[in-house]
């Protein structure tokens, strides 16, 4: 799939090798529509058909398990209606909220002035998120009055703005509320949700920051509520070592192994997804191109997408999965199909003895020659050359009677299949390139497994033209 699109850039193409399993994608979606199922009215006949259905052959009391039961959770959250829209804000006379006016340099002098001289009868609420590795995501909330901190907590969820809101709700439970309250918002991103009634998906959140709102008011008449806007990198601001404390204690608390119930859908696949693939055994060529869910590719991807070429990195992971233009994919998937099966390499299939360089570049160009001429594949009886001449040919060793008998004469027409091994490691006319790119070390653990064997295989296919295309068929006679 990495080389089938040809508008697609080269570098995102290694995402393509990070698709979810299917099995785990069913898990994810069935988080998603359970979490769906939630958030319906209760009225709704998709909740209500399990416990009422006047359709059913059974007695509801059986509950035979279907596909809905299953998708339905043990218990509901909350829900509240939505109010129509033109009704759909929530206002008192005695809130005022100054998170709508734009801030300002003089609105931004003016709220460090409150935070920095606080009054003794005026309880101060700072809400802002933990700097701890999300998802999940934690917020904690300050309550001072004056300048003595009363009391503080933490919440954690899957959603930033949950997390917030839900600090927020807690902040104002505190019981010895009185006279002022000052809450102060990290940023704009709950101003759309605080007192909005309409559908959203914070509304029972939201719901809740109404009663505890319209509790403490209402208890005395001279209660009155002000909200701000303030940045956490501004200095001077209270409580910062309470807020590193809070940090730790929810570090250690969610990490290394956060519940479940505190990850979006997304991040429950990943996690099962880290998981399963620590439990594998990694011993095969393929996991050199398999990328890890939390981490960056491999290696060997790394490399081969560093020669910005498209051909060359297609094949490279097509060698990796073994589905590239080698004799391995045809036996497999193509059996009837009439691939050409052979290497084109001249010789026997014994190991040749040392020869000079220039004996190997020589036969490395004539090998080239041919794979640029489809007629030089025809069998050497068919071969259009002349036979050569007896005086070229090499002169054989006298052996023995013993020791001939025993070393068979190879067959002059015998040839290596076309296989990734034979080709990147054994290919005696490809030497000469196989030693200038991969040096040493032309292992498959080398080639596959490091970032400079995935660019030395870019190097090595571009400049032998091999594994890049299938070879041409063999001119059979009639």
């Amino acid at each position: 799939m990495s080389g089938a699109f040809k508008t697609t850039p080269i570098i995102p193409l290694h995402y393509m090798l990070s698709i979810p399993p299917i099995p785990l994608t069913i898990e994810k979606l069935t988080s998603v529509y359970r979490l769906r199922i939630q958030r319906l009215p209760p009225s709704t006949l998709i909740r209500t058909i399990t416990t009422h259905n006047p359709a059913a052959d059974w007695h509801l009391s059986l509950n035979p398990p279907t596909c809905l039961t299953h998708l339905l959770p043990v218990s509901f959250p909350p829900f509240f209606y939505p109010l129509p829209t033109y009704e759909s804000f929530w206002t008192h006379p005695q809130v005022r909220d100054n998170t709508v006016i734009t801030l300002s340099r003089e609105s931004k002098e003016a709220t460090k002035s409150l935070i920095k001289q606080p009054s003794y009868d005026t309880f101060y609420l700072f809400v802002c998120i933990l700097t701890i590795p999300s998802p999940p995501f934690a917020a904690s909330f300050l309550l001072f009055r004056g300048q003595t901190l009363v009391h503080r907590s933490a919440t954690r969820d899957a959603d930033r703005l949950r997390a917030l809101l839900m600090a927020l709700c807690n902040g104002l439970m505190y019981a010895s509320l009185s006279n002022h309250v000052r809450i102060f918002l990290p940023d704009l991103s709950l101003q759309p949700y605080l007192f909005r009634l309409h559908k959203h998906p914070l509304l029972n959140l939201s719901h809740a920051f109404h009663s505890a709102l319209s509790t403490f008011l209402s208890a005395d008449p001279l209660h009155h509520v002000d909200l701000f806007r303030y940045s956490i990198k501004w200095s001077g601001l209270p409580g910062m070592a309470t807020i590193d404390t809070l940090s730790e204690e929810q570090q250690s608390i969610v990490f290394p192994l956060p519940p479940p119930s505190l990850l979006n859908p997304k991040a429950q696949l990943l996690c099962m997804m880290q998981q399963q693939f620590d439990l594998l055994r990694r011993d095969a060529r393929v996991w050199q191109s398999i990328i890890r869910p939390d981490s960056k590719p491999s290696p060997f991807i790394q490399g081969a997408i560093s020669r910005k070429d498209r051909r060359t990195f297609s094949s490279a992971v097509q060698l990796a999965f073994d589905h590239a233009f080698t004799i391995t994919y045809s036996d497999i998937f193509r059996a009837n199909a009439g691939d050409n099966p052979l290497c084109p390499e001249h010789g026997t299939p014994h190991p040749l003895p040392p020869t000079s360089p220039a004996s190997e570049q020589a036969h490395y160009d004539r090998l080239m020659a041919q794979l640029h001429d489809p007629r030089a594949f025809r069998p050497p009886s068919l071969s259009l050359s002349p036979p050569p001449s007896r005086a070229s040919l090499p002169r054989p060793q006298r052996l023995s009677p013993s020791r001939r008998s025993r070393s068979p004469r190879p067959s002059p027409g015998a040839r290596y299949r076309n296989t990734t091994q034979h080709v990147l490691f054994e290919c005696s006319p490809l030497s000469s390139p196989r030693r200038r790119f991969f040096g040493l070390r032309p292992i498959d653990a080398y080639v596959f497994g490091t970032f400079d064997g995935g660019v030395s295989l870019g190097d090595f296919q571009r400049a032998t033209n091999r594994l890049l295309r299938p070879l041409p068929p063999r001119p059979d006679p009639p």
